[in-house]
Formats: structure tokens, C-alpha cells, sequence
């Protein structure tokens, strides 16, 4: 691994920093006092948080807010990338992009739309955010502290994703933007836009609005892989490890996002108002990749003898601590992959509600509709050559791991290669929820009880997911062509792989970078055809990987406001409490007696959920809070039912758990919040989470079609504790001179300590996926026509997941933690207004064109490196 000696010390110079931002907010205001101050005239960037601002401060609990105009003055792609800005939240990102979110740790979220649920079809219950483009929004509320009328089922915290209604505008609006976007590591340009039209009449029927938002985006990208294989002791006797191999991949594909969101509003009276939304989102992603993989391990290996695998070609040299850093090992197995990976995911929601309001009650009533699939298509081709050795050397900038060959060429000689293996997996996921939901609320003439709340949701969720996954040798003794054992069908796919730059921008290292594969992999597109050309029929879908899901939802609550005064300090808040009734009907097939068995189960279980949150003004600008709440989060459908998902690659499966509990957490938050102006404040918040029934994996064996398969299986393990801190400030240095008021910094961190079971043998260690620090800082400028922000968010090192090595020389396993590195990415925008209507931007993802690192926790030996493109943009927003 590539050693940075003064990383660390910029690290904690940036979180000094971070720190040091609590004292920014008296310098800014009391500069310069004794000058007189100026008028400042609230608008562009500065509105756009006094929105966000406004949303904090008035809420009726523990929330932080982003809101469109923030969202579109940086380049963020979808949904989750635009909730990275918010205090407390990680996101993980897939080739370039965000794609998961966690609150303070947690992946456990709900998440909502328009304050009702919406999910993506999948063996999960959540929302894939990089679904939904990021224009579409007219802001995103985190919700960290719940109320008893919020929807259940985030331990984590409840999202909540706001589009715009046509009552919004006053009357006409019409926007639009114009893009253009390059990628240079791909070098692929595109373009994607979005449009928004709005009106609103009044009528001899009342006021009647509509809104239509459609947002498109195509994209492509490149990522770049090196992967080094599991530890594994040497057979020298030295007791040094070593990498048992190295995969190296092109990956390049295509993203192509869609939303469209349609809302009718009609209010024909002022107590009576009736609204019909309509959203719709589509996700099609298609991903060529190339790749290389070599081992020393594998053509030594012989579990029946013991003998050890790892033998050295020669001296091999060490650090001071002993860790292994150069050698060549004796003989290489090389595969090359060429195959294809096609996710598509669309998602439609139809609501339709209404609310009347008259002498002091409130009753609103939605019933809604959310339909989901999914579907993925994979197909792989394997080529195989060997060696005679495999050489590492780890002290290069990018580690080094490649074939000794006698002559470079024979990566691209068909005569060397033979036909190897086919991989054939495909996916369908559907689901599907129906929610009918009553809430009302009356005023009352009450100083201590204002306003008395309560409500029902009926909900009933479908979901189903059917797998095949399957491998096959495709060596044939009457093939023919160069590469050994290939059919004519497949010999006439195999080419010289379209690309020889791999990793060239890490600096330097020793790794293949061109070989031989299919050379154009759309023909795996088409299974039947090429299939049938590997003399293999396209399987159906598995029976034991197929599973239907329903669960039914029964909610009550009730909830009360008040208002009082303690110590002379005017004190609101609101206390009730949620009782839901789930039941849930699994169906799954088993194998006895060589046939498969429909098998069904069911559960019912009831949550008590209360919840208290209070605030105090201490003053006209400084407001504390205090909630307590329970709160609780569902297994995932493929956890609960016990059907499998297999690798049949590495042999590997999962298989649910129908007696696995739902993990429930008590909560503590705290915060204080100092408002300085409309547009700027400071805040600190602490925060306790007490988890029960953590969920663990168990290992175990099972045979299935005459093959073994290391088996996971979830059970609920130890409770497990989560807490931390976040600080924060926003604000414009408004009392600077000149166009230095356009000035403004916004800047957050958290801190997050957790203990849970981990993932290897349930030993306690820190929630996966979880970053023990995380900050943003984000430089802004708004004076006048121009607008700047360049933005730096840092993600800490993380829990990414376990991984198997070998602890002696035979066949003896153990499992390793692998680590992803910290790292921080920048991201700029620059915008200028040409008149109040046409606005041009240039914009840029990935400006240091970071590359994220892995390694094992074992041994410290390097496992991943991780390269993606740089992306700009120049834009035309039009707003009339």
C-alpha cells in the first residue's frame, strides 16, 4: 500500500479546523463594530439556507434539512450524493457515484416521499437513492428523533424526500436546465437535462394547480480495480504472509436515469383541498468489464496432503515488523473474465388525499399505491493460461502483482489460452405496497395543550425475488481455433481486449493491463445465441432461490403538544406514542428427497413506540432540545426467509432465518442551537442509541446439487450501543468590506462510537460500514451575478465487510475484517447570472480525482484500490 507519511497530519489539521469553526460566528459578526452596518438583501445561496435554517428551528423535533436551491448549486448526481451534505450521514459510493446512505452509523432508515413510504423492489426495504435524480427535489428533511404520526421503521433515522406542488408558486413557473457532462477517465460526453412547469388558476371551482418535473441524465463511467487475494502463510516455515493473487479489471459502463414527477392540486374551498401525485423513476445501468486474475496459491494447493501452498522462487524480503513486501512465488493459474452486469429498476408511486380544516380541527386522509421491479442480468465467459511464477512487490505507489512470463506477448497469444467456464446469474425482484392512512388534529383553547393529534395507517407490502445462478466448464476436447478447447462459436468472440492504460493515473507499479477475452461483450447480451454458441441451454430460475413475501402493517397513535414555561424560559414540545401489529406470511421451496417442497411460515408481532420531544427557548436565539424515543426496524425479506442465494462461483450462499427478531433501539438526543441571523447559526448535538438484537451471521455447510457451499445464515446476537456528537455552523461573513460580504463557510463533523456483534463470530467490534468521523467543509461565495462553492467531504476509515485467509500453509481458514482507507472528495460549482432569468454553471465531481483504498485487518496486507472519473459539466438553467 502506497504510504502517505503526511496524511495523518493533514487529516487532523482539517478536523483542527472543523473545530476551530465554532469560533468563526462571533468573529464574523463583530468585525469591524464600529463601522455602521450594512443592509443585507437575502437571496441566491444565502435564501436557500435561510430556507434550510427555518426548517431546523421550527421543527418538532431533531432534523437537519437541505433544500433545492442548496442541492442544485452542487453536482450531485441523485438523491443520495445531495444527502452526503447533511450532518451525520455517510454515504458509500458504487463506480463513481453515492449510492447507500447510513444516519450516525445505521443503514437501517425509512424512507419516505411526500411523507409516505417508497422503496425499490429487492431483497431489502428501502429506497435505492441513486435512483431518484437529484433535480427532481424540492428538498430532503433527515428526521434523527421520531414523532409518534411519522412512519416506522428506521433505527437509523426516518428520510423523508420532498417534491414540489404547483400551490408552491404563486402562479406560472417555468424552469429548465441544459447540460453537458464529460467524463475523462472514460473520455465520454453527454448531455441530460430537466424541466419544470407549473400553473396555478382560480376558478368558479376553486383554485386548481399543476406541476410537472421531468429530470433525464446519461452517463457514463470508468472504474478501475486491483484487488489483492487473501493472506496465506507461507510454506517456507517463516511464518510470513503473502497474497494467495491479484484481480485487475476495466470496468466501464452506462448510466441512464429518468424521474418525472406529476402532481394535481385542487382546493375549492379554503377549508377543503384535494391533491393526486404521480412518481415515477427508472434506473438502467449497463457495465462491461474486463478482468484478470492470477494466483500462486491454487496450482500448489492439495487439501488431501496438507502440504502447503505457498512456496517462495528465492529470498523474499520484509519490513522491520516482519510483513511481507517482494518475492516470486512457483507456478500462476491466470484467468481472464470477460462479462457483463445490467441492473434494471423502475419505480412508480400514485397517491391521492385530501384534507379539510374548519373551527379548529384538521383531518387528512391519502391512500397510495408504490409498484417496484427489478431485474439483473449477468454473463460471464472464463479463458485460462498459467506460468511458471507470480512475483509481488507492495513498495511500489500501486502494489505491484503479476505473471513472470518468458515472453510479455503471451497475455495476448491465443495459443496459450484455453476455454475455461460460463457464468450465467439473473435476477427478478418485484414488490408492491398499497397505504391507506387517517390523520387528525384539533386545536384546543389550552395554554399548557394546544393541539391534541392522532392517526392510522393500514398497509400491506408484497415482495418476491427468483435467482439462478449457475457455472459450467466449457472446454471442449473437439473445439477448435487457437485458444484451446473453444468451440468455433466462441473462438470467433475472442479478441485483444480494447483497452492497455489500466490504473495509469495511480503512478508507478507492475500489473497487466491488456489480454485476451470476448472481445465485444455485447454479445453476452443475448444469452440464447451465445449460450447455445458454448453448446449451454439458458437456465430457468432456481425454485430454492425463489421466495414471496407479504407483511401487514396495523398502526395507531396518539400525540399531544405543549406549552409551558420552566425557569421563566418559554418550553413546547410533544409526547405520544405508536402501537403497531405486523404479521408477515413467507412462502419458499425446500429440497427433500431430490424435489423441491413448498413450504410456507408466519409470524405476528406488536411494537409499543413512545416517543417525547421537547424544546426550550433560552433566548430569542438559542434553543435546546431534548427527545427520548423507541424505535424499531424489520429484518430484510431474503433475512427472514429461508431460501438460498448462491455463488456458484466461490461456492458461497446465504440463506435466511424465519425465527430472526426485529431490532428495536432506545434513544437519547440532546442538542443546542444558536441562531445569529436569518441565514446563519451554530449547533452541537449528542446522541445515545441502546440496540437490541443486533443481527450476526452463523456459518455452517450444506450440500446442494453435489456441491458444498459455506452457508450464512442471520441470527440476532448481543445488544450493541451507539453514541456521538455532531457540531456544526453555516453563515456569511456579512460585516466584511466590499465583495468580500459574498464570503460564507459551511461546515460539519460528527463523531460516532459504536459496539455491536460484529460479522466474525459475533466478537464485538464497531458497526460495518461505519466511519467514526465524518466532516464537510464547504467554501461558498454569493455576491451579485456570481455564485461559488467548493466542497470537501471526508468519510473516516470503516468496518467494509469480512473476508476469508489462510492462517497456516494447508487448507485451514479463518475470516479477516477488510478496512476501507478515509478519504475525501471535493467537489466545485461555479455559477453566473446572465439576467435574472438565465443562469450559466460550470461544475466538477472528483476535482483530486481521489481513489479509494482497502486492506486486510489480519495482516495489514493491501486488498483494494479503486480509480473513477473526474466529471464536469457546463450548464444553462433557465427560470421564468
Amino acid at each position: 500500500m502506497t504510504n502517505h507519511p503526511t496524511l495523518p497530519a493533514r487529516r487532523r489539521a482539517i478536523a483542527a479546523a472543523v473545530a476551530a469553526l465554532c469560533t468563526l460566528p462571533a468573529w464574523a459578526q463583530t468585525a469591524d463594530t464600529a463601522a455602521e452596518p450594512q443592509q443585507v438583501v437575502v437571496t441566491g445561496m444565502r435564501a436557500s439556507l435561510a430556507k434550510a435554517q427555518d426548517l431546523k428551528r421550527n421543527a418538532d423535533q431533531v432534523v437537519d434539512s437541505i433544500v433545492a436551491d442548496d442541492i442544485g448549486k452542487l453536482p450531485d448526481a441523485n438523491v443520495a450524493e445531495a444527502l452526503q451534505r447533511i450532518t451525520g450521514v455517510q454515504i458509500s459510493r458504487s463506480r463513481g457515484e453515492g449510492d447507500r446512505v447510513q444516519i450516525r452509523g445505521l443503514s437501517q432508515t425509512q424512507t419516505l416521499l411526500n411523507g409516505r413510504s417508497i422503496f425499490t423492489a429487492g431483497k431489502e426495504r428501502g429506497l435505492s437513492f441513486q435512483d431518484v435524480p437529484a433535480e427532481l427535489l424540492a428538498g430532503a428533511d433527515v428526521y434523527k428523533t421520531p414523532t409518534a404520526d411519522q412512519v416506522e421503521g428506521g433505527i437509523g433515522g426516518v428520510i423523508d424526500l420532498r417534491m414540489r406542488k404547483p400551490f408552491d408558486f404563486a402562479g406560472l413557473k417555468v424552469a429548465a436546465t441544459v447540460k453537458a457532462t464529460d467524463a475523462d477517465y472514460v473520455d465520454k460526453r453527454n448531455g441530460e437535462g430537466s424541466l419544470l412547469v407549473s400553473n396555478r388558476w382560480k376558478t368558479g371551482m376553486g383554485d386548481v394547480g399543476t406541476l410537472l418535473s421531468v429530470a433525464h441524465q446519461k452517463r457514463n463511467y470508468r472504474s478501475d480495480v486491483q484487488e489483492l487475494g487473501s493472506p496465506a502463510q507461507l510454506a517456507d516455515g517463516s511464518g510470513t504472509y503473502a497474497p494467495i493473487g491479484a484481480w485487475y479489471s476495466y470496468e466501464l459502463g452506462e448510466r441512464e436515469r429518468t424521474g418525472v414527477s406529476a402532481t394535481l392540486q385542487w382546493r375549492p374551498t379554503r377549508q377543503l383541498e384535494f391533491y393526486l401525485d404521480t412518481n415515477y423513476t427508472k434506473l438502467d445501468t449497463t457495465t462491461d468489464t474486463y478482468g484478470f486474475y492470477g494466483t500462486p496459491y491454487w496450482p500448489n494447493y492439495n487439501a488431501a496432503t496438507n502440504a502447503g501452498a505457498m512456496w517462495p522462487k528465492g529470498a523474499i524480503t520484509t519490513d522491520a515488523d516482519g510483513r511481507f513486501r517482494k518475492g516470486s512465488f512457483h507456478g500462476a493459474d491466470l484467468t481472464t473474465s470477460g462479462y457483463i452486469g445490467d441492473n434494471n429498476t423502475k419505480t412508480r408511486q400514485l397517491a391521492l388525499g385530501g384534507s379539510w380544516k374548519a373551527d379548529g380541527w384538521l383531518v387528512k386522509s391519502e391512500l397510495g399505491h408504490t409498484k417496484s421491479d427489478f431485474a439483473r442480468q449477468y454473463q460471464e465467459v472464463r479463458l485460462g493460461a498459467n506460468s511458471t511464477s507470480f512475483a509481488y512487490d507492495l513498495t511500489t505507489n500501486v502494489p505491484s502483482a503479476y505473471p513472470e512470463l518468458a515472453n510479455p506477448d503471451d497475455l495476448v497469444n491465443p495459443s496459450k489460452y484455453w476455454a475455461s467456464k460460463a457464468l450465467y446469474f439473473r435476477q427478478k425482484n418485484e414488490g408492491k405496497e398499497t397505504v391507506w392512512r387517517l390523520d387528525g388534529e384539533r386545536s384546543l383553547d389550552s395554554n399548557l395543550i394546544p393541539r391534541v393529534r392522532a392517526g392510522m395507517r393500514l398497509a400491506n407490502r408484497d415482495a418476491s425475488s427468483s435467482e439462478i445462478n449457475t457455472i459450467d466448464d466449457i472446454w471442449n476436447a473437439a473445439g477448435t481455433g487457437a485458444v484451446g478447447g473453444a468451440l468455433p462459436g466462441l473462438a470467433s468472440q475472442i479478441g485483444v481486449i480494447p483497452h492497455n492504460d489500466l490504473l495509469h493515473r495511480e503512478g508507478g507499479g507492475t500489473w497487466p493491463t491488456q489480454w485476451l477475452s470476448i472481445a465485444n461483450l455485447d454479445w453476452l447480451r443475448d444469452p440464447q445465441a451465445s449460450r447455445a454458441a458454448l453448446g449451454l441451454a439458458v437456465p430457468g430460475f432456481d425454485a430454492a432461490q425463489t421466495f414471496d413475501f407479504s407483511e401487514k402493517t396495523r398502526a395507531l397513535y396518539g400525540m399531544a403538544d405543549f406549552e409551558s414555561e420552566v425557569l421563566g424560559k418559554a418550553v413546547s414540545g410533544n409526547v405520544g406514542v405508536r402501537y403497531v401489529k405486523t404479521r408477515t406470511n413467507r412462502g419458499y421451496s425446500v429440497m427433500e428427497n431430490g424435489s423441491y417442497v413448498p413450504r410456507q411460515s408466519s409470524t405476528s408481532d406488536d411494537d409499543f413506540l413512545p416517543s417525547l420531544n421537547v424544546r426550550m427557548a433560552l433566548n430569542d436565539k438559542l434553543v435546546a432540545r431534548v427527545a427520548a424515543s423507541k424505535v424499531v426496524t424489520r429484518p430484510n425479506f431474503d433475512q427472514l426467509t429461508p431460501s438460498l442465494s448462491l455463488n456458484a462461483n466461490d461456492r458461497t450462499a446465504y440463506m435466511g432465518n424465519p425465527d430472526l427478531q426485529p431490532l428495536t433501539a432506545k434513544q437519547l438526543d440532546m442538542t443546542l442551537e444558536y441562531y445569529i441571523s436569518q441565514s446563519d447559526y451554530v449547533f452541537g448535538a449528542a446522541f445515545y442509541k441502546k440496540v437490541d438484537g443486533f443481527i450476526q451471521t452463523t456459518p455452517s455447510t450444506l450440500q446442494y446439487a453435489g456441491t458444498t457451499y459455506d452457508v450464512s445464515t442471520p441470527t440476532n446476537g448481543k445488544d450493541g450501543t451507539i453514541k456521538g456528537i455532531e457540531l456544526g455552523y453555516q453563515g456569511f461573513f456579512s460585516n466584511l468590506p466590499g465583495a468580500l460580504r459574498g464570503l460564507g463557510l459551511q461546515a460539519n463533523c460528527t463523531y460516532v462510537d459504536s459496539k455491536a456483534p460484529g460479522p466474525i463470530g459475533g466478537q464485538e467490534t464497531s458497526l460495518e460500514g461505519l466511519s467514526r468521523t465524518s466532516y464537510n467543509i464547504v467554501a461558498m461565495y454569493d455576491y451579485q451575478d456570481f455564485g461559488v462553492r467548493l466542497a470537501y467531504n471526508y468519510r473516516g476509515r470503516y468496518l467494509s465487510g469480512t473476508k476469508n485467509y489462510y492462517v497456516n500453509n494447508g487448507n485451514t481458514l479463518a475470516q479477516t475484517p477488510l478496512y476501507t482507507d478515509g478519504y475525501g472528495m471535493v467537489d466545485g460549482y461555479m455559477s453566473y447570472a446572465v439576467s435574472k432569468a438565465v443562469k450559466l454553471a460550470f461544475e466538477v465531481n472528483n476535482l483530486t480525482r481521489t481513489s479509494r483504498r482497502s486492506s486486510y485487518g489480519a495482516t495489514g496486507l493491501p486488498f483494494g484500490r479503486y480509480v473513477d472519473d473526474r466529471r464536469f459539466a457546463l450548464s444553462m438553467h433557465v427560470d421564468l
